[in-house]
């Protein structure tokens, strides 16, 4: 069993050194327990938005969060249709992790038990089986 500490801050730090957060993603700004960054989509007519990502809850292996933007955005966000990964499910504003699959699928030994977010920090309690 381990606990661990982990700020947002470091796991952006960690997705960059390692090629996670792809280029349509620029300014990401920490602000408590807030994620704030632009896209930019990579259609003919380029759009940028600003976006926010909040932590909701982590639950039975899954991590809630919540986008927010402006108005005009969340209407078209509304309706648009988003293509689900097999870790990473969109039904707006509510972006699921599923978290555990992706450590199970990547790290066979680690399993959290617990996850706690406040204050800008993870705490995280693992097991191993």
């Amino acid at each position: 069993m381990a606990e661990i500490r982990i700020t947002i801050s470091e796991i952006i730090d960690v997705c960059i050194a390692n090629n996670l957060i792809p280029d349509s993603i620029s300014g990401i700004e920490i602000s408590g327990e807030h994620i704030k960054f632009r896209y930019k989509s990579k259609k003919p007519v380029s759009t940028q938005i600003d976006l926010e990502i909040n932590y909701q809850d982590y639950s039975n292996g899954m991590i809630f969060l919540e986008v927010q933007t402006n108005w005009i955005v969340d209407k078209f966000l509304r309706f648009k249709k988003f293509p689900s990964t097999q870790y990473i499910q969109y039904e707006h504003p509510v972006i699921t992790f599923y978290l555990q699959q992706f450590l199970t699928d990547n790290l066979k030994i680690l399993h959290i038990e617990y996850m706690n977010f406040s204050n800008g920090s993870f705490k995280i309690k693992t097991f191993n089986e």
